[in-house]
Order: C-alpha cells, then structure tokens, then sequence
C-alpha cells in the first residue's frame, strides 16, 4: 500500500492497475464506515480491476489509515480524499461510494472537490437528519442485520494498526455519535444540481436508509438510473457483491470513453 499525508495522519491506499493498465479511466471507491477499502470492496475488484485503474483507500481514522479530523468529520475528511486524488490524478475519474463513502461521494461534488465523469451511491442518503427525510430510523448499530459476531470481526480490520481495543474505544462510538452536522445533510435539491451521470443502488429491505430515499435522490438527479435489489438490505457491497459489480460495470460502460467512440 502506499501513503498520503494529511493535515491529522495518513491515508493508506492501493492504486491498482489490474488488467486495464495505467491508461484505463480511474475509478475511485469509497468504503462505508467502520469497514476498510480491500474489506469492503474486495470481492468487486477482480471485476471492476479488469476495466479500470482503481483508487482504493482506507479511509481515515480506518483500517491501515492513522490520524482523523475531530469528529470523524465527513466534510473535512471528504477535503483529505479530494487532496489524496488530486495527487494520484483520480479527481475527474469515476467516483463510487457504498453508505458513509457514498456520502463522502456527494461531499465531494457538491463543494466542488471533484469532477468526476461519473457518481455511484451505494446504499446511502442525502442526509441523516430526520426533519429534511422523514426517515425516523437513526444510525444504530443494533439496528444492522449482520452475523452475531460482526462487531468482533470489524475490530480486527481496525485494531492489528492501531491498537488493542481501537475499535471500541474509538471508532464504533464515533459511529454512533454521527449527526447531521458531522456525516450528511444536504437538501434534495443539491442532487439537482448534478451534471455528471448517477448510478443509484439500493436494497429493497435496507434498515438504515428506507427505499423511498433512493427514489428521492434518482428522481431529483437529472441524468440518473435507479436499481433497486429486491430482499437486500443494508451495504449491498457484503450481501451481493456479484449483482453490484454487475450494474456498476453496465453503467460504467455507457459512460466510459472507449463506449463513447466505439
């Protein structure tokens, strides 16, 4: 993995070349939080590698990656992603985000941080703040359907770089203590304003984000396309990894430049 300094700590990434080679469109993948770039994304890389030069961090405060704005603020975190891309030339490449990385994603169109030929949200929102989405569920980690010993497994993506109990002591209260202020809370109108093609996918079943958000966010994008997988719930990327790589790569397609003079 290679380095990027910033203002709190280090990022950690991989920039992969796969089997598209270093002139291929870079593709950069955003994880959800409390999880890490190869941990989340892992089981779409072979696929994705295969087109794409791929930008792939961790993000920061997470697995490999030390130092963290106060808070885990999306915002400035989303300034640190945007200085790390500019340095690897990915700012204008294709930009996808799974959950909190889906809202690090639109951080980054909506203040202008990156021109990204395309967006993919994954599983995410607009914004976390009840009063502007009438969604009622918060940000509960009891409330996410995951195996029994889920919250034991993420602590060691976390705690073999940082340290015993990092993951309990830091990042899973961080989680919790997220507000609109600190992770998300864009008005709708925002996705108007999007010029760039949106892929949004979402499942039918999620718990954290209900499907009418993603309908909110396809609708109001202007050049969008909704995919909604039935039975699914929450962060796709774990539960149907195969069925994601498969939309994104259909959607990347229709807007890549060999699609574009083929």
């Amino acid at each position: 993995m290679a380095e990027f300094r910033t203002a709190t700590g280090t990022i950690y990434y991989e920039l992969l070349e796969g089997g598209a080679g270093s002139n291929a469109p870079t593709l950069t993948l955003l994880h959800n939080f409390m999880s890490a770039g190869r941990a989340a994304w892992g089981a779409l890389l072979p696929a994705l590698a295969e087109q794409y030069r791929i930008l792939l961090p961790d993000t920061p405060g997470h697995g490999r990656s030390h130092g963290y704005p106060a808070v885990f603020d999306h915002a400035a975190i989303a300034r640190q992603l945007a200085a790390l891309m500019r340095e690897v030339a990915a700012d204008e490449g294709h930009l996808a985000g799974c959950s909190s990385g889906g809202m690090l994603a639109q951080l980054l169109v909506h203040e202008r941080l990156a021109r990204p030929a395309t967006l993919t949200l994954i599983s995410t929102t607009y914004s976390v703040n009840p009063e502007r989405t009438g969604n009622a569920a918060g940000l509960r980690t009891e409330d996410f359907d995951a195996s029994p010993n889920w919250l034991e497994a993420t602590a060691r993506l976390h705690d073999p770089f940082h340290y015993d109990g990092y993951y309990h002591s830091e990042l899973l209260p961080a989680f919790r203590r997220l507000t609109p202020a600190t992770a998300i809370d864009l008005p709708l109108e925002a996705l108007t304003a999007l010029r760039m093609p949106v892929c949004i996918i979402h499942g039918s079943k999620d718990e954290f984000f209900p499907t009418y958000i993603a309908e909110e966010m396809a609708a109001a994008a202007p050049l969008s396309e909704l995919h909604i997988v039935p039975g699914q719930k929450h962060a796709l990327i774990f539960r149907q990894p195969w069925r994601v790589a498969q939309i994104m790569l259909e959607f990347l397609g229709k807007h890549s430049p060999a699609a574009a003079t083929s």
